[in-house]
């Protein structure tokens, strides 16, 4: 299960503007040479290590990048995780799909519910 943070309040790295996705207490790790970054409406999208953005923010959420792919939806919604008093949480989609490292949508359609 990811858990997540809602505490939108860090500084941008990015030259971009967008800010580095929050994730564990911190901004997000790069995996697989990109990480997530998020604009002003929430939306996610992958950055590299050096701050170049190769995927703008469009994906309601995302996975990080492992093996060349990233597991993304554009719906969906966060759910609580119980007992943790409001502070974490996970995202609910029943239409993820699969990108390559470049945003290309991939053939693979994972319909399962996480």
């Amino acid at each position: 299960m990811l858990v997540v943070t809602t505490d939108h309040h860090y500084p941008s790295v990015a030259e971009s503007g967008f800010l580095p996705y929050r994730y564990d207490n911190g901004d997000d790790y790069v995996s697989d040479g990109r990480y997530r970054i998020v604009d002003s409406d929430g939306r996610i999208g992958y950055a590299t290590a050096n701050n170049a953005v190769i995927i703008p923010p469009r994906f309601a959420f995302g996975f990080p990048f492992h093996n060349g792919l990233a597991r993304v939806t554009n719906s969906g919604h966060l759910e609580t995780v119980i007992g943790s008093d409001g502070e974490y949480h996970y995202w609910v989609s029943n239409s993820w799909y699969w990108i390559d490292k470049m945003g290309n949508r991939l053939g693979m359609e994972d319909e399962t519910e996480r």
